[in-house]
């Protein structure tokens, strides 16, 4: 940026003398140089493509009221496109698992690929990073569920997915933020697992994400 300038600078410097005496020539340098910085000026840390790796629980069988599937743990990494108008996509691959309250099963195990679609209703380019961003989002996908048994074969079971988010990106560090997010989705797969008979695995997942 500062070479763009010098060479703007130079070149309004070598203007002929009747272009000076006229003051057409530096006026139409200096216009050059205000559109040159604002240009220039968007937050390349903001408006980078970012990679996330995360953690969080996930609680199925919520909607079902003989669920007796337990809390369990996630993992989640993925990449998400610039915030430029004030919202985002964010694509995400991971693994969940939950317990069982029934002694024939350890639990049901997860992979799941999420698309998900993010506003951010605060957010202003060229503002710089905030303390705190505001956001909701709806999120699709697909998962991969199979049960882990005692004793015999484990069931395995696949399907789509459903639901929205509400959360908040903060800064951690000079080029970091942390996302919390909360998420409720429709799930309405696994009735076959882990001895649930009528529930499907609708739920929620609660997480939270580096973003680097």
């Amino acid at each position: 940026m500062k070479k763009a300038l010098s060479v703007l600078f130079l070149l309004s410097l070598s203007l002929p003398a009747a272009d000076l005496d006229s003051g057409r020539g530096p006026v139409d340098a200096l216009v050059v140089i205000n559109v040159d910085q604002s240009a220039a000026s968007p937050d390349r840390d903001r408006g980078a493509v970012d990679i996330f790796l995360g953690a969080g629980v996930w609680v199925p069988g919520m909607l079902g009221e003989n669920s007796e599937l337990a809390v369990g743990p996630m993992f989640l990494a993925g990449v998400e496109t610039p915030m430029a108008d004030g919202d985002q996509f964010r694509l995400s691959a991971g693994y969940a698992m939950c317990g069982s309250d029934r002694v024939e099963y350890d639990g049901i195990g997860a992979v799941m690929l999420n698309l998900a679609y993010r506003s951010y209703p605060f957010y202003r380019p060229y503002a710089g990073p905030r303390g705190l961003e505001p956001f909701i989002g709806v999120t699709g996908g697909g998962l991969v569920a199979w049960d882990n048994p005692e004793t015999g074969d484990s069931e395995n079971t696949g399907g789509g997915m459903l639901g929205a988010e509400i959360g908040t990106r903060m800064k951690a560090g000079e080029s970091a933020f942390l996302d919390i997010s909360l998420a409720a989705e429709w799930v309405p797969t696994g009735s076959a697992l882990a001895g649930e008979e009528k529930e499907d695995l609708s739920g929620i997942r609660i997480q939270g994400s580096l973003v680097f």
